[in-house]
C-alpha cells in the first residue's frame, strides 16, 4: 500500500496543468459528495480526497411493485442493445475498439454508435474505454489506444474482435496466447496496417480506423460467423419498476468517483428520452460527453456500476512509474444498476470470460436492460456511487 500511495504521489505531481476544458452544462454534481469514512484498499489519487463523509443512498421509492415480465433473451433484437434487429447480421463479429479517455483523446469518435461502452481504470487512476460496436459501426473509431489485461475477458464476452494501437510486452504475448486459442480475433495496430492518423489532434490522441478496415482484416483471420451471448432486455415500452426494478430507489442524478480532475462521470437523467445525459470531468468541471463526428451528445439507456478486486501489475510500467491494473471480471460481486430514473442494488454474475453478465435485484429478481446503449463502470468493491 505504501507502494501504491507513493506512486500516486508521482502521479498527481506529474500530470501537471490540464488544458482549459469546453463551456461546461449544468450537472447534479460539482464533484463527489461523499466517500466511505475508512480508505479503501485501492484509494483515488489525493487530487479526489476532498470530499464529504459518506451519505446513505435514497430511501426506496414506494412505487407499486410491478410483476416482471419472463426473462427470457428476445429473439428479434440485437444482442448487446435490445434493438431491433430489422434484418440486421447478428451473426457478424462485434468490434471491441479500446478509445482514449484523457483530456487529450476527448471527445470520442463513434461512441454514440456503441451498444455497450465498458469504463476502467488505468495507470494514473484515469480511465480507459472498451467500446463494442455490433448493431451499429460509426464512420471511423478515435483516438484509438493500447489494450489492457481486463480486455482479455471483455473480448472473449461478446466473440469479438479486440481493436487497439499495440500493446506493453508483458500484455501482448498474452493477446497473442489468446488470439491463437480463439478466444477472440487480435486486431494490434502493432501487428497491422490498417491503422491511421489525422492531423486535428497531437500523436498519440490521432490514431484512427474504420469499421470497413477492421472488417477486411477480419475476413482474412477468421471470417466465420458468431453467436453473441444475450444479455436480457426489457421491451421498450415498459413500466419503470418492471423489470427487477421494484422497490427500486429515485435516482436522476448519479456520480461515478473516478479521479475528480478529469475522469469523475456524473449523469443526469431525462424523464422524456428514458435516457442518461453523460458529462465527464475537465479540470474538475463537468463537460456533456458527445461524439466528435457530429457533435450528438452520448445519452445512455442503463447505468451499470460493478465491483471487484482491482489490483496493480507490477510487470507493467508506464512512463512516469505507475503500474498498470488487472481486475476479476468472472464470478460476482455487488452491482448497482440504474434504468429508468430509478438505483436498484444487487450483485452482478458471470460464470466464465465467456458469459454475458447478469444482474439480480437483493430480492433475488433479474435485472433487464432498457434497450439502447449500456455503460459499465468497473470500480473498487469499497467504492460507493452516490445518486439523489
Amino acid at each position: 500500500m505504501r507502494r501504491l500511495l507513493a506512486a500516486l504521489a508521482v502521479v498527481v505531481a506529474a500530470c501537471g496543468p490540464v488544458p482549459a476544458a469546453a463551456e461546461p452544462v449544468a450537472t447534479p454534481f460539482a464533484r463527489v459528495e461523499a466517500r466511505q469514512s475508512s480508505a479503501p484498499p485501492l484509494a483515488p489519487p489525493a487530487v479526489v480526497a476532498t470530499a464529504t463523509p459518506t451519505r446513505e443512498p435514497p430511501a426506496a421509492a414506494t412505487a407499486t411493485p410491478t410483476r416482471e415480465p419472463p426473462a427470457v433473451p428476445c429473439v428479434d433484437c440485437w444482442p448487446l442493445s435490445g434493438r431491433p434487429l430489422a434484418g440486421g447480421d447478428a451473426g457478424r463479429r462485434p468490434l471491441v475498439v479500446k478509445l482514449d479517455n484523457g483530456t487529450a483523446g476527448r471527445p470520442q469518435y463513434g461512441i454514440t454508435q456503441a451498444d455497450i461502452v465498458v469504463e476502467t481504470l488505468v495507470e494514473g487512476f484515469v480511465t480507459r474505454l472498451a467500446a463494442i460496436f455490433h448493431s451499429r459501426e460509426p464512420e471511423r473509431f478515435a483516438s484509438v489506444r493500447s489494450g489492457r489485461l481486463s480486455d482479455r475477458s471483455i473480448a472473449p464476452m461478446v466473440r469479438g474482435a479486440l481493436v487497439y494501437s499495440g500493446s506493453a510486452t508483458f500484455a501482448d504475448a498474452l493477446f497473442l496466447q489468446d488470439a491463437r486459442q480463439g478466444r477472440y480475433v487480435n486486431l494490434s495496430g502493432d501487428h497491422l496496417a490498417s491503422f491511421f492518423r489525422f492531423a486535428s489532434r497531437p500523436g498519440p490522441y490521432n490514431l484512427y480506423t474504420t469499421p470497413e478496415a477492421m472488417r477486411r482484416e477480419i475476413a482474412r483471420i477468421d471470417p466465420r460467423p458468431v453467436e453473441v451471448p444475450r444479455w436480457e432486455f426489457i421491451a421498450s415500452d415498459h413500466a419503470a419498476t418492471a423489470g427487477g426494478m421494484a422497490g427500486a430507489a429515485s435516482a436522476v442524478e448519479i456520480v461515478v468517483p473516478y479521479r475528480e480532475d478529469r475522469s469523475q462521470v456524473t449523469y443526469a437523467y431525462d424523464a422524456a428520452s428514458r435516457t442518461y445525459a453523460r458529462s465527464q470531468n475537465d479540470d474538475g468541471r463537468p463537460v456533456r460527453s458527445t461524439d466528435a463526428l457530429d457533435g450528438r451528445p452520448v445519452a445512455v439507456a442503463n447505468v451499470v456500476v460493478i465491483g471487484t478486486e482491482i489490483w496493480e501489475v507490477p510487470e507493467i510500467e508506464d512512463v512516469a512509474g505507475n503500474h498498470s491494473y488487472d481486475m476479476r471480471l468472472t464470478g460476482g460481486g455487488p452491482a448497482v444498476v440504474f434504468r429508468d430514473g430509478l438505483r436498484q442494488e444487487g450483485t452482478w454474475s458471470r460464470p466464465s470470460d465467456q458469459a454475458a453478465f447478469a444482474f439480480r435485484s437483493a430480492a433475488g429478481e433479474r435485472i433487464l436492460l432498457a434497450p439502447g446503449q449500456t455503460w459499465i463502470h468497473v470500480i473498487p468493491s469499497e467504492w460507493r456511487v452516490i445518486s439523489r
